[in-house]
């Protein structure tokens, strides 16, 4: 019995060399597509959010929005991922009702762990695009 007992443990042990790291590499994988899903929504949320906002502050409104402001406000948007915000206006210098705001924002995601086949940086980016209304 005592032997029978002995083998069976280095077999356990054998089989969890073998699984362990395939085990390990799915769960950073399902770690690593989290946090890319969760930078994406956070790139895509904070562009539309920062055109909303733009659209309603058009040079009638009392409160115009310059590029800054519309950035600094994207930037507050994003919870720690890390973005680059592009502001333009159609037709250009022009933020009168009519015209439209485009936001774009842009981050370079990079995944914890290294696996075959996964680049090592993703460009995440997001383009919102609004008619500004006063």
């Amino acid at each position: 019995m005592a032997r029978r007992s002995v083998r069976q443990s280095g077999q356990s042990l054998a089989e969890l060399a073998i699984v362990l790291p395939l085990l390990l590499a799915v769960i950073f994988g399902i770690i690593d597509a989290g946090r890319l899903i969760y930078a994406y929504n956070a790139v895509s949320l904070s562009a539309r959010e920062g055109v909303r906002w733009a659209m309603v502050r058009g040079a009638t409104s009392g409160r115009a929005a310059t590029a800054s402001d519309i950035t600094a406000y994207v930037r507050t948007m994003t919870a720690g991922v890390p973005v680059n915000v592009s502001v333009s206006w159609d037709p250009p210098a022009n933020n009168q009702p009519g015209s439209a705001v485009i936001v774009t924002v842009q981050n370079d995601w990079t995944p914890i762990t290294r696996f075959p086949l996964v680049p090592s940086t993703i460009s995440l980016a997001s383009t919102s695009r609004m008619i500004i209304s006063r």
